[in-house]
């Protein structure tokens, strides 16, 4: 298997993870500024929606900014072509490696067939991981996935399947589908699908219950993965990914700094496009660790547009 940007990363490596909603460029610039991870993600992007009446609103999920390589743009679908196209599209626009999402377990991912429905159902798998190789043309190809669908003892069966298709990279969220997050992730089989993946000359990448860079060292020598992937982990620490800094170090006028810079962003990249109620999650980061903090986070959950947040946090500077 070639050499790709991949092994050309520090081991063990950090991956910010594909979040819907949350990995869009504006966030990432945002993480970028705190201390960028080894590799970023973008959210994942329907292959279906780019070749339909969608594809305009789909591409915002698609921009890039400078401070985002190594990127990879990660894909969701049940469709050959549409993953070929995918895969096109990634190589056209300038991204670093591509994905395919086959761990997704939302119900309405999974009603189409795609994400984790695609666990078990290992003809079209490798059919897809093919099709999105040969539209990338020389792009990294990686898969992302959970270790079975209902029980831990279904993973050596549906990750021989995917190693088959000769990905670049595995990477190996350590809960079933049927777990959600309700349990700590497998780091055993995590260990576990690291060897099957090396064996079949693939990098490893381990997702689950990240929740500080040492922790994600720590997890990453324990099983032998090459990297380690942060999803929920950013939310409790948006510098996760700096190990310079101390985030209890961080001031209030350091966080207050950031949700302005990033509710600048995300109004500019999104406008009218999104709700801008998907801006509260993150004010619920930013807004923690001082006295009154709770008061003005309750403040924020209660606005309606862009020009109230400034109001309330003038408001609350000015005191």
């Amino acid at each position: 298997m070639k050499t790709s940007f991949w092994h050309t990363l520090p081991k063990p490596f950090f991956v910010l993870a594909p979040m819907a909603d949350v990995t869009d460029a504006p966030f990432r610039s945002i993480v970028a500024r705190c201390g960028r991870p080894d590799v970023f993600y973008t959210e994942f992007v329907s292959a279906h929606g780019l070749v339909s009446a969608g594809r305009e609103r789909l591409m915002l999920d698609l921009a890039l900014t400078e401070t985002d390589h190594p990127i990879v743009a990660q894909f969701f679908g049940t469709n050959p072509e549409h993953l070929f196209s995918a895969g096109a599209l990634a190589r056209e626009l300038g991204f670093d490696g591509v994905d395919i999402n086959m761990g997704c377990p939302d119900r309405s991912i999974m009603k189409q067939g795609a994400g984790a429905g695609l666990i078990g159902q290992g003809t079209l798998a490798k059919e897809l991981i093919h099709a999105l190789r040969e539209g990338a043309g020389g792009l990294p190809v990686a898969v992302k996935t959970r270790i079975g669908k209902s029980n831990i003892d279904e993973m050596e069966s549906w990750l021989t399947t995917v190693l088959d298709a000769k990905p670049d990279v595995l990477v190996a969220h350590g809960r079933t589908v049927k777990e959600m997050s309700k349990v700590p992730a497998h780091w055993d089989r995590i260990a576990d699908a690291s060897t099957m993946a090396h064996e079949a000359g693939a990098l490893c990448v381990g997702n689950g219950d990240i929740m500080s860079r040492a922790m994600g060292v720590e997890c990453a020598q324990e099983s032998g993965v090459d990297g380690v992937m942060v999803g929920r982990g950013i939310f409790h620490n948006p510098w996760i990914f700096n190990p310079s800094i101390d985030a209890e170090s961080i001031t209030k006028e350091q966080r207050i700094e950031l949700l302005i810079a990033h509710t600048q962003a995300w109004v500019a990249h999104w406008g009218e496009k999104k709700s801008f109620d998907l801006m509260k999650k993150f004010y619920k980061v930013y807004i923690s660790g001082w006295p009154g903090a709770a008061h003005l986070r309750a403040q924020l959950m209660g606005v309606k547009t862009p020009a109230q947040v400034y109001d309330v946090m003038r408001t609350y500077t000015e005191k």
